[in-house]
C-alpha cells in the first residue's frame, strides 16, 4: 500500500510538472488553445447553474463527471487527478494492438500476488473512479511530497469492503483510532527491498504466461523492515490513504465543515467536465498559481527528491496568474488515444496575445501525400519574435540569440529578424519528405529525403531580395564552386544553387508556385516532386485525414507525423544483425501499431485547448 501511495505521487507530480509548466511556456509560445465549459455545480444547488449552448464545434457534452470525493477536498487544492478503474474502460484498451503488445511485454514484471491480490481483495469494493489529490500547505510545516498526498478511492460495496479491511487488520501493525466518528488505521509498517518476499523478476519471458506460484493474497504476512507510516481512512463511500495522519484529518474536516470544499468551486467544475470524445481514463485538475507555488515550497525540501531549481528564472509567476485553471484528459476513441488540455483564461487575460485560427490551411496542399513528418500554421516572423522575447527573458539563452543574430549577419550581411523571417507573414510549413533525388541523395544514396519550407508572404519583392542576396553570398564563399541556375519544371521556373553546374548536386532550390507562395528544398531533385504541385496532396491522404478530421477546426495549425513512411525510413538504416533480436523485433511490433500522430491547438473567446492524437491500428481478429 505505501508504495502504491509513494509511486502514486511521483507519478502525479511529474504528470504536472510537464503540464503546467509546459503549458506555461506555452503561453508565451502562442500555442494556444481551447475549452469550451460552461458552469453547472450539480453538487451544491445553491450555484446550480444552467448549461448554455456550446459555442465552438460542440467539443463537449453535457454530462457530469462523479466528484463525490471533492466533498472531501478543500477548494483551494492545487491539483486533482483522476483515474477511471473500471474494467469495461481498460478493455477498451484492449482493442488497440499497441495496448496489447505493451501489457504482452511487461505483465511478466507484475508480481503474481500483486496482480491477483488486486483481483480478489480490492476490485470487489472498489468503485470506477480514483481520485489523486496534493493538499494545500496550512503553513503550519514545510510541504512534502508525500505528507501532501492523498488518494481517495469510492466505495462501491460496504460489504465487499470488510474482509479487505479484516486483512489489514490481521496482518498486524495498525493502531485503530477515532476522529470526529470516523476510523483511522495508521501503521509504521512498510516495504523494504531486502526483505521483500514478491518474487524474482523473470529474466525475459517474452508474451509468455507467468504461472502464479503465490496464494492470491497481496497481505500474505512478510518479514518487512520498518520504514515510513501509511495511514488509511474509512470515511462514508470512500476509502483514502496518505503517509500523514493529519492529511486524513484534513480530509474528515473539510467534509464535515461543509463549506470550502472542491465540490463547491464552480471553476473546479466546469474544468473536469467530460470533453465529448468519451469517458477519460485519466483527467486533470490544476490550479496553475495554487500549484506553482506548491511545487516552490516542496523543492525546498530535500527529502522530496527534486532539483533544486530556481523556477522564477525559468517561468515567470505572472504567467500562471494569467490562468484560473487548466484542465487534462486522456480519452480512447475510434482512431486511438487523445490528450486533450483546456486552458481557462482569467478575465484580466490580454486576449489579443491569442494566435488566430488559420479558417482555410491553404498550405497544406503544397506538401505531398507521403509527407514524413510536417507542421504548419499561420505568420512565421510573429511566432518568431514571440518566442524570441520569451528566450530573451532567460539569461542564459540570451546570450545564444544575440551569437546567432551575429552569425547571420556576419556571414550573410543580412539581419535574421528585418531581412530574412520579417516578410513571412503568411501561412507557412515545414516538412519532410520522401523523395529519389536533392541534396541529401547525393550525400548518401540510403537518404531518400528532402526537407521543405512553404511559405506565404505579402511581401513578394522583399523576399526576392532576400533570396538573390543569399544566392550572391554562397556563390562568392564557394569560389564559383556553387552557380545560380535557372531551370524549368513542366514549364514551372525553378532555381537552384547547383554544384560545379550539376543539377543532381544540388544544394538548394526554390520556385513560386503562386504569386505569393515560396517553396524552398533541400535541391533540385527534391523541388522536382512539388512543383508546380504534388502528385497527391497532404490535405487528400487517408492518413492524414484520419489524424486530423477529429481534431478541431479551425485551428492554429497542425503537427503531423506517418509513423508508417517514417519508420520504413529509419529501418533502412538499421543494422542486419538487430532482424534477429527478439527487443528489437517486439519494438518494431509495438512502435509499428502507431499509424500516426497529430497535435493541434485553438482558441477562441471563451478559452484555449490543445489536442494531441495517436491513431492506432486495432487488434485483428
Amino acid at each position: 500500500m505505501k508504495l502504491w501511495l509513494r509511486v502514486g505521487a511521483i507519478t502525479t507530480l511529474n504528470v504536472l510538472c510537464f503540464s503546467t509548466v509546459g503549458k506555461a511556456a506555452d503561453v508565451a509560445n502562442n500555442l494556444r488553445v481551447q475549452s469550451n465549459f460552461s458552469e453547472k455545480n450539480v453538487l451544491n444547488k445553491k450555484i446550480a447553474q444552467k448549461i448554455t449552448p456550446l459555442s465552438f464545434n460542440n467539443r463537449f457534452i453535457r454530462r457530469e463527471t462523479n466528484t463525490q470525493f471533492a466533498n472531501f477536498l478543500p477548494s483551494n487544492a492545487p491539483l486533482v487527478a483522476m483515474l477511471d478503474t473500471s474494467s469495461a474502460s481498460w478493455k477498451k484498451a484492449g482493442n488497440f494492438k499497441l495496448f496489447q503488445t505493451v501489457w504482452n511485454g511487461i505483465s511478466f514484471l507484475i508480481p503474481p500476488m500483486i496482480k491477483n491480490g488486486y483481483a480478489t481483495d480490492i476490485e470487489p469494493w472498489l468503485g470506477e473512479q480514483v481520485a489523486f489529490a496534493f493538499l494545500p500547505n496550512d503553513g503550519s510545516s514545510g510541504v512534502t511530497i508525500q505528507s501532501n498526498f492523498v488518494m481517495l478511492a469510492p466505495v462501491k460495496d460496504e460489504q465487499a469492503l470488510q474482509p479487505f479491511l479484516s486483512k489489514l487488520k490481521a496482518n498486524g501493525g495498525f493502531n485503530e483510532l477515532k476522529y470526529k466518528g470516523m476510523t483511522i488505521l495508521e501503521t509504521k509498517t512498510g516495504f523494504s527491498k531486502e526483505d521483500s518476499t514478491i518474487p524474482p523478476i523473470p529474466k525475459s519471458p517474452l508474451n509468455k504466461v507467468v504461472k502464479p506460484n503465490i496464494k492470491p493474497n497481496i497481505f500474505t504476512k512478510t518479514s518487512l523492515r520498518a520504514q515510513s507510516g501509511t495511514v488509511i481512512g474509512i470515511l462514508p463511500g470512500h476509502f483514502a490513504v496518505a503517509s500523514s495522519r493529519k492529511a486524513i484529518e484534513k480530509l474528515i474536516d473539510t467534509n464535515q465543515q461543509k463549506s470550502a470544499t472542491l465540490a463547491q468551486n464552480s471553476q473546479f467544475l466546469k474544468t473536469i467536465r467530460q470533453p465529448q470524445t468519451g469517458k477519460p481514463l485519466f483527467s486533470m485538475y490544476q490550479d496553475p498559481t495554487g500549484y506553482f507555488a506548491f511545487i516552490k515550497e516542496a523543492i525546498k525540501d530535500p527529502s522530496n527528491g527534486l532539483p533544486s531549481v530556481n523556477l522564477d528564472s525559468i517561468i515567470s509567476p505572472e504567467q500562471f496568474k494569467q490562468y484560473k485553471s487548466i484542465g487534462t484528459f486522456l480519452t480512447l476513441q475510434k482512431e486511438g488515444v487523445r490528450f486533450q488540455v483546456n486552458t481557462y483564461p482569467s478575465p484580466t487575460y490580454n486576449r489579443n496575445n491569442l494566435a488566430a485560427n488559420i479558417q482555410t490551411q491553404t498550405i497544406l496542399s503544397r506538401m505531398p501525400a507521403a509527407t514524413y513528418s510536417a507542421v504548419n500554421g499561420k505568420n512565421l516572423n510573429q511566432r518568431w519574435q514571440t518566442i524570441a522575447k520569451l528566450l530573451s527573458s532567460l539569461p542564459e539563452v540570451k546570450d545564444g540569440l544575440t551569437m546567432f543574430r551575429q552569425f547571420i549577419r556576419g556571414n550573410t550581411g543580412l539581419d535574421f529578424d528585418r531581412d530574412i523571417i520579417n516578410w513571412m507573414d503568411g501561412e507557412f510549413a515545414f516538412f519532410m519528405f520522401p523523395t529519389k533525388g536533392g541534396f541529401f541523395k547525393a550525400v548518401n544514396p540510403n537518404l531518400n529525403m528532402g526537407i521543405g519550407l512553404a511559405v506565404e508572404t505579402s511581401d513578394r519583392t522583399a523576399a526576392e531580395t532576400t533570396l538573390k542576396k543569399l544566392g550572391s553570398v554562397i556563390a562568392s564563399v564557394s569560389k564559383g564552386e556553387v552557380q545560380i541556375t535557372q531551370k524549368s519544371i513542366k514549364n514551372q521556373p525553378v532555381t537552384s544553387w547547383d554544384v560545379d553546374g550539376d543539377s543532381a548536386k544540388s544544394l538548394l532550390s526554390y520556385s513560386w508556385v503562386d504569386n505569393n507562395t515560396l517553396i524552398v528544398t533541400t535541391g533540385y531533385g527534391a523541388i522536382a516532386d512539388l512543383v508546380p504541385q504534388p502528385y497527391v496532396a497532404l490535405d487528400k491522404a487517408y492518413n492524414f485525414n484520419t489524424a486530423t478530421n477529429s481534431l478541431p477546426n479551425p485551428n492554429t495549425g497542425y503537427f503531423y507525423m506517418n509513423m508508417g513512411s517514417l519508420l520504413s525510413f529509419i529501418y533502412g538504416f538499421v543494422p542486419p544483425q538487430y532482424s534477429n533480436n527478439p527487443y528489437f523485433n517486439m519494438f518494431k511490433q509495438a512502435i509499428g501499431s502507431v499509424y500516426s500522430i497529430s497535435a493541434t491547438s485553438s482558441s477562441n473567446d471563451e478559452g484555449e485547448q490543445f489536442d494531441f492524437l495517436v491513431v492506432l491500428a486495432p487488434v485483428r481478429k
